[in-house]
């Protein structure tokens, strides 16, 4: 029994890793691949519906083993599925169903899980920091046999991990995105003119000084200093010393 233990731990480690692996450094289609190999591991079934989004607003739907036409015609039966209701009513917990009983209420929705191949469907729904039921997990098969007792327990500890790692994936390309907006736009670089106006400038001349200087009039180093301001991405005097501070201090190559 202790062996077993041990046994089913080593593979469930082993799992969570591939998964989270490949969620943070594969594509998603590798990702999708891994997931499918560990559900298929201890879970026969021959369709799949992995979708995003608040309940009866799913998104971002992935579709195995069906047409994929069926993300499209969910959402035409998305606000009375039961299927749905369930998960959303007891999240985090994994629902075997049979949908001829628990849809017979709603015609359209019956009609919808059976002509696509759902006789039988497992579904997990998994929560936000805030509670809330955001990623789903459909198992379908076809056939009149129902999952069994054991293989809802092997969806009980693999589908957590895989809407988890999916969770992770999605933060991970949010936070990419924020930091590829955020960065500054590559500086254009300074005529000879303008980088002598932004030095004296910098070096604490006032703007008359600087036209004396330039033999140019102040509103002239003024347009100047617009110009140099809008290139480099400032907005005061202490800002464009320190630009030009650390260009100074940057080692030159060549």
């Amino acid at each position: 029994m202790t062996r077993f233990f041990h046994r089913t731990e080593n593979r469930r480690g082993q799992m969570q890793l591939e998964i989270f692996e490949a969620a943070l450094f594969g594509t998603e289609a590798e990702f999708l691949e891994r997931a499918l190999a560990w559900l298929g591991r201890d879970i026969p079934f021959d369709g799949l519906l992995w979708a995003t989004g608040a309940p009866r607003s799913w998104n971002d739907m992935r579709v195995h083993g069906r047409p994929a036409e069926m993300a499209r015609d969910y959402l035409g039966i998305a606000a009375i599925d039961p299927v749905c209701g369930r998960a959303e009513a007891l999240p985090e917990r994994v629902h075997t169903l049979t949908t001829a009983r628990i849809c017979a209420p709603q015609p359209p929705a019956l009609a919808f899980w059976q002509g696509y191949g759902g006789r039988h469907v497992m579904i997990y729904a998994k929560r936000d920091g805030a509670g809330q039921p955001v990623a789903w997990l459909n198992l379908l098969r076809a056939d009149g046999t129902p999952f069994s007792a054991r293989e809802q327990q092997a969806m009980g500890y693999v589908a957590p991990a895989v809407l988890t790692a999916q969770q992770v994936r999605s933060a991970k390309a949010a936070r990419a995105q924020a930091t590829q907006a955020a960065a500054p736009a590559p500086a254009v670089p300074l005529t000879c003119r303008e980088l002598a106006v932004a030095h004296a400038y910098a070096d604490g001349r006032p703007v008359k000084e600087v036209a004396r200087l330039m033999g140019v009039s102040t509103s002239t180093v003024q347009c100047h200093l617009a110009r140099i301001y809008r290139k480099l991405g400032v907005h005061s005097k202490i800002a464009l010393r320190k630009v030009l501070q650390d260009r100074r201090a940057r080692p030159r190559h060549g």
